[in-house]
């Protein structure tokens, strides 16, 4: 159900000489919806002492509100539908002030609980990791975040994902920020990725610096590469576990490889372009590598699976 529509708009305001007034240019829009989101407070699940609640087919139903309860009171997911910054205004930040004002403004209403986005193209996608990423590097206890490194793992057993993070503070972060949970958890992902040296990731090639760390520290990083790379494969498996089943096990093995090697590969990408940022903004940086991110964002993990599949993907999914 959807609660009201709201269209924002981003002006450029500029100063006319010989004139007490100024002129403004219009830059830019973005739309958002607001959808009800169900927040039961009690459990939904019956107990089996009690039962449903029937009633006969002709008896009247009213809606169990009081009067004076407005539709806009209601808790909702704010849903970013249309985000645009004209052309001659591209390039120059436009778009990324606009989407942090956009976010702070959505963060501080008291009845929006989550934000989405619908269907971003690969642009918005950039735009919107590099913002996200950098709001979140402002909370201490997201810049804290480390995979346990004590977890053992076998060859054959499933990935601990209690035990490599703290689900708890996990979760608190993603609600208290009313980020959707896949977004939140891929930047999770790329945040755990920046505190491992690059020379120990694959989609570096600085693999010579490995020699020259002591062999204990040298056991330890691989070792977390390994945590962090069973750590994103268990999303990626989660999520496009209906395409996989599709396939023999030593197929899906090697297109979960080939999809986290995309996956890291573009997070390298953006976090280089966050560090770049944090640089010419005087910030600190991550431990990830420096230099400026350039390209398109490589394809959705779930779109590189569906054409290694054979199978074409009709749109991006959905982030929320």
């Amino acid at each position: 159900m959807v609660l009201a529509n709201v269209m924002v708009i981003r002006f450029e305001k500029q100063p006319r000489n010989n004139f007490d007034t100024s002129s403004y240019s219009f830059i830019g829009y973005s739309t958002v919806y607001r959808y009800w989101l169900y927040s039961p407070e009690t459990p939904t699940t019956l107990s089996k002492s009690k039962k449903p609640i029937s009633l006969p087919a002709n008896s009247t139903f009213t809606v169990p509100f009081k009067p004076e309860t407005l539709i806009s009171d209601f808790p909702c997911r704010s849903r970013i539908s249309q985000f645009i910054i004209l052309p001659p205004y591209q390039g120059e930040g436009h778009g990324g002030n606009f989407y942090s004002a956009l976010y702070a403004y959505l963060l501080a209403s008291p009845k929006t609980q989550e934000i989405t986005v619908e269907d971003p193209n690969e642009s918005f996608d950039d735009l919107r990791d590099l913002n996200d990423l950098a709001h979140l590097r402002t909370i201490k206890s997201f810049t804290n975040l480390r995979l346990n490194t004590s977890v053992s793992i076998s060859k054959k057993g499933k990935v601990p994902t209690a035990q490599l993070v703290d689900t708890e503070i996990l979760e608190k972060i993603r609600t208290e920020n009313k980020i959707a949970p896949r977004q939140f958890y891929r930047l999770v992902e790329m945040q755990l990725l920046s505190t491992i040296p690059p020379a120990y990731r694959q989609s570096s090639l600085l693999t010579a610096q490995r020699s020259m760390v002591p062999p204990e520290e040298k056991k330890l990083k691989e070792h977390e590469y390994r945590l962090w790379r069973l750590f994103v494969k268990q999303r990626l498996y989660k999520h496009n576990k209906d395409q996989l089943m599709q396939v023999d096990r030593a197929e899906r093995v090697d297109k979960l490889e080939q999809a986290l090697g995309s996956v890291e590969g573009d997070y390298s990408r953006l976090l280089r372009s966050a560090d770049q940022r944090a640089k010419s903004s005087g910030q600190e940086t991550s431990n990830g590598e420096a230099g400026q991110g350039k390209g398109k964002r490589k394809a959705d993990d779930n779109e590189k699976l569906a054409r290694e599949s054979g199978q074409t993907a009709s749109k991006k999914p959905k982030t929320d």
